[in-house]
């Protein structure tokens, strides 16, 4: 099959910057930076523009135009208005886009990774690599987690996924689903895993493609292990086993 641009439909914490990296490095395709509807990413302005103006006419017509040159997009679901969402996939589905949706099977352990990267303000290897070392010697205090919002942070990702999925089938559109403990932590290697899913894209790469060795090398940001730093964790973690539906 002749190559596809790719959209990744994820939630945080589900793995995606590494899978999202290895694929931007492989495809003939431009890739706009992560997450790019985010507040303060190139493309923030989209979403910002829809909340004060809730005009759907003009972001559909915003988003049609930043996907003129197929570029590959890794998109988080829980950030952001749904209709940015709703909005993308109906452009992608446009221009055949190769759609990938990556979620994470226990999804108490992905909020609870997710509260403590809130709490620290390290949201990737390299900030934790700096912030925790500071948190260890008491330089840094995490923020403490507020147990009320507990709920209500469960309730929105399972409606997000819920409604993105719903999109998705109503639309007709076929697309991969991938599992974060599936990818990472199964029987086959990632780098296994990585590339036949590039190859689903069309996009030819083979064991010895650097990219492969680059992206998913040994190591990971071993959120929990600072996890215990954070007041009110193990408490969240309760609640999350609880409300979550593994």
């Amino acid at each position: 099959m002749s190559e596809k641009p790719w959209i990744i439909m994820t939630l945080r914490r589900t793995g995606g910057t590494s899978l999202t990296s290895f694929l931007s490095k492989v495809s003939s395709f431009p890739s706009l930076q992560q997450e790019p509807f985010n507040k303060n990413r190139e493309l923030g302005h989209i979403s910002k523009d829809f909340r004060e103006s809730n005009d759907f006419e003009k972001l559909n017509a915003a988003i049609d135009s930043a996907l003129q040159n197929r570029p590959n997009i890794k998109h988080c679901i829980d950030v952001g208005p749904m209709e940015v969402t709703q909005a993308l996939i109906d452009a992608a589905l446009v221009r055949d886009y190769y759609f990938i949706v990556l979620n994470r099977r226990n999804e108490a352990r992905r909020l609870a990774s997710l509260l403590v990267a809130q709490a620290t303000n390290a949201w990737d290897h390299e900030e934790a690599s700096e912030i925790y070392p500071k948190i260890v010697s008491g330089e840094i205090i995490p923020t403490p987690i507020e147990l009320e919002s507990v709920g209500s942070l469960v309730r929105q990702n399972a409606v997000a996924m819920g409604r993105t999925l719903t999109l998705l089938r109503n639309r007709e559109i076929n697309f991969d689903w991938l599992l974060f403990e599936d990818v990472y932590q199964g029987p086959n290697s990632v780098e296994k895993i990585a590339q036949e899913l590039a190859s689903r894209i069309g996009i030819d790469v083979n064991e010895d493609t650097p990219a492969l060795a680059e992206v998913f090398a040994p190591g990971g940001q071993q959120s929990m292990k600072i996890a215990r730093y954070v007041e009110n964790y193990e408490l969240a973690v309760k609640r999350l086993t609880r409300l979550c539906l593994q």
